[in-house]
């Protein structure tokens, strides 16, 4: 999973903060697997979530 590189606001982004914004997007598509709001979800399931989630906040920890 990847997110854009720039922020409208700050200009481009760190990798750390690339992980971050990406972080909150799985997390939103998560939660809308929960809803069952699959189309919303990209079609994948929460439990593939979860797993995006810690991938990504792993990379996080070792980015900082």
């Amino acid at each position: 999973m990847r997110s854009s590189n720039y922020s409208p606001y700050t200009g481009k982004l760190s990798k750390k903060d690339n992980l971050i914004v990406a972080i909150d997007l799985a997390k939103l598509c998560k939660n809308f697997a929960n809803k069952e709001q699959m189309d919303e979800a990209m079609n994948i399931k929460n439990n593939q979530w979860i797993k995006v989630i810690d991938e990504l906040e792993d990379k996080l920890l070792k980015c900082k």
